[in-house]
Parts: C-alpha cells; structure tokens; sequence
C-alpha cells in the first residue's frame, strides 16, 4: 500500500524524516512560492495539481502538512472520494502561529475541521499536540523529530574556506520574520575572533541580510547543499538560534545537537522539556544577553566541551525516544493492510 507525504513547499525537512522511517514517498510540490499576494493563485494550482496527482497514484494513505492547511483539506477531498486514510501532520497551528482576526478564526474552523475529520494527526510538540486534542482533533500523536548523528569529521579547509577567525558559529534558519537574525548578527558583531555564518532559503533569507548590514565577521552562505551543510556543521564550535515564534521547537535544533555544537537558543518550554541542559538558553533575547553569551563561549573551550558531552548524550536519548514514537507511528500508519 503506497502511503503518499505531501508538502506544498520546496523543503520539507521533518516529512522527508517522517517517509524515511515507514518507507512512503514524500512529494513537495510548489507554485509561485514566495510572495504572499500571489497566494490566492498559488494555492488554487496547487489545489488542482495535488488532486491530479492524488488520482494519478492513488495512494491507499496520504499523510499531508499542515500549514498551509488547504494542504490537508484537498487531500481531504481525495480521501473522502476514494475511502482512503488521512492524517495530518501538524508542523504548526496555523491560527495561533501567525493569522489573527477575521482570517484567523476562518483558518482556525478550518483548521479544527481537518483535524476532526482525518484517521489521525501527528504534532511536533506537546503544546501543538495539546492544542489538537483540545480542538477535537482524533488519534493525536506526539512525533518529535529527529536528526540521525552527524558522521562528518572536522573539516579544516572548509573552516578556511568561510574564515580565518579561531571560532565559527553557526545559525541556520528559514525565513521566518520572528527568527532573530539580526540580533544574532549585531551580537556577533560584538565578539572578537568569531565569525557567524548564517545559512537558509535565499528567497526568504538573501535580501533581509543585505538590508542587515552586518559586520564584516557576519557572513551569509546561502542555501548550501546537503553534504556541504553537515560538514559544515560539523566544522563549528558554537550554533546560535535565537527566536520569539511562540511554542516552536525548531528543527535546527535536533540537527546541532546531532553535530554535538554547543547551542545557544531562546529560552521556551516546549525546548526545555526535549532538550533540558544540553542548550544554553537566553532569557530576554537582548543582543546584550547573547553578546555576553557568545563571548563566554567563544573563549571557554572547557565550556564548549562540557555542552558538546551533554548533546552527545542528549542525542543518545533523543534515538531512544524516536525508536519508540517509530513503533507507533508504524502502528498508525501501516504499509500493509493487516
């Protein structure tokens, strides 16, 4: 029984994890992405190429990401015609994320629909995970995700390759405009003998950092490959993200740990209970703060050593924890019909 991921999106980092672990196929399909104002259209040709490919493969599940929840809600469509199983993976609550007002409700009825009508729903986190059960969502799953241990060696021509500084940090994000950028760049600025490189999309990323304008220790790389962008990482001696998007766990953060870099990152609870003291955490995101922050580990290599220890255990734990959450997710989402 083929089982479908679907992402209206270039990258889908956790659904590409997700097909992996059960054997689906992960489709991401894209139209005019970027510009909100072409959004209406967007979303109406991807409506329709979804439901085309949907008819084409005839998949016995579809396992579709929510946001942007019309995603869900054409793949809905499919399932209700052709008595086929649904489930939704919820990156995000879209109504509490980012829409507000009149938009917000709609998303949010929307929202709550799917929720009720799929075979079942998976979140990220337990608050979203709370959330879907409160909005009567069904079979609601907590899945984390989950970055394999990065295998990559210290790469010495890649560090010269981005810097001549003793210490690189590293901040990788996707665009989001509550993901603190800047204010990791001004802090960066601020620290002798380190460089930040900050990685991510250029359609969301490219411009926001022109109009930054860092300090010459501050560099952005791009959207780099995939083996480019784990050693890289594993070439590193600090990783930084620093963000005010309430209830996000982001997904960089499983990847550093699965670097071993000593993080630094925004103080939340949904962090806390996965992460616990493997993190260093920031309590007002004030460049100040992270300055001070930066600072102290850019010149303390017994400091750097003492997290690099914690996010190998952390990680160890993290497997543990994703072997069993696989169990049930196999048990959700069977290949083969018993």
């Amino acid at each position: 029984m083929l089982s479908l991921f679907l992402v209206w999106g270039p990258f889908g980092f956790r659904m590409d994890e997700l097909a992996e672990v059960v054997g689906g196929k992960r489709v991401s399909m894209t139209v005019l992405y970027g510009p909100r104002y072409f959004a209406p259209l967007r979303y109406l040709a991807l409506f329709l190429k979804t439901l085309i490919l949907l008819m084409r493969e005839r998949p016995g599940v579809v396992y579709a990401q929510n946001p942007p929840i019309f995603c869900p809600l054409t793949c809905l469509i499919y399932s209700r015609l052709a008595r086929k199983k649904l489930l939704v993976d919820h990156h995000s609550v879209w109504q509490l994320k980012t829409v507000g007002g009149l938009v917000g409700r709609v998303i949010g009825f929307l929202e709550r629909f799917a929720a009720a009508s799929a075979y079942a729903n998976t979140a990220p986190n337990s608050e979203w995970a709370s959330q879907l059960r409160w909005m009567g969502g069904r079979r609601v799953e907590l899945i984390h995700d989950y970055v394999p241990k990065n295998t990559n060696s210290r790469d010495e021509s890649l560090r010269r390759k981005y810097s001549q500084t003793p210490i690189i940090a590293i901040a990788s994000h996707g665009g989001h405009p509550l993901e603190l950028m800047e204010a990791e760049g001004a802090a960066a600025g601020q620290v002798n003998g380190l460089t930040l490189l900050i990685s991510g999309p250029e359609e969301k990323l490219k411009k926001r950092f022109e109009a930054m304008k860092a300090p010459p220790n501050v560099k952005y790389v791009g959207f780099l490959p995939r083996d480019e962008y784990e050693r890289l990482k594993a070439s590193c001696d600090i990783a930084v993200n620093v963000t005010v998007e309430p209830h996000t766990l982001s997904h960089v953060l499983f990847e550093f740990v699965a670097s071993k870099l000593p993080t630094i990152t925004s103080r939340k609870i949904v962090v806390e209970e996965v992460f616990g003291n493997s993190l260093q955490y920031l309590d007002m995101n004030h460049p100040e703060e992270l300055v001070r922050v930066l600072r102290r580990f850019s010149t303390d290599e017994d400091l750097r050593a003492t997290f690099r220890a914690r996010s190998l255990r952390k990680h160890a734990e993290l497997t543990t924890l994703h072997e069993e959450e696989v169990r049930h997710l196999r048990a959700l989402l069977p290949l083969q019909d018993h």
